[in-house]
């Protein structure tokens, strides 16, 4: 009830990102606004502050119950093996894969 009013009012207010947390587990999930992407692999501390300074996070809930899109199971890996000059190319590439959840 209270979410229908928020837009009937026009009074939604947008989220602020999260803020940056410490390198997510094997298993976790990061989101950059919709965009949802397992963490199936071991993050590198490298690639980490390169995910975050691209707008990556750590999912600031347990159990999060909004809808967006989910990135496919070998996004991260290609990520990780990508060479650094060809990084923002592959990001790029693998973001236009993004599908929307079930």
């Amino acid at each position: 009830m209270k979410d229908m009013f928020r837009t009937l009012l026009s009074i939604r207010q947008k989220r602020r990102p999260a803020p940056v947390g410490p390198l997510p587990a094997v298993g976790t999930v990061i989101l950059r606004g919709e965009v949802k992407m397992a963490i199936t692999h071991p993050v590198p501390r490298e690639l980490w502050d390169w995910l975050v300074l691209s707008g990556w996070r750590n999912l600031p809930v347990k159990n999060d119950r909004r809808k967006g899109q989910r990135l496919p199971e070998g996004a991260l890996k290609e990520l990780i093996d990508a060479d650094p000059q060809e990084r923002n190319q592959t990001h790029s590439r693998i973001l236009e894969q993004a599908q929307p959840e079930d």
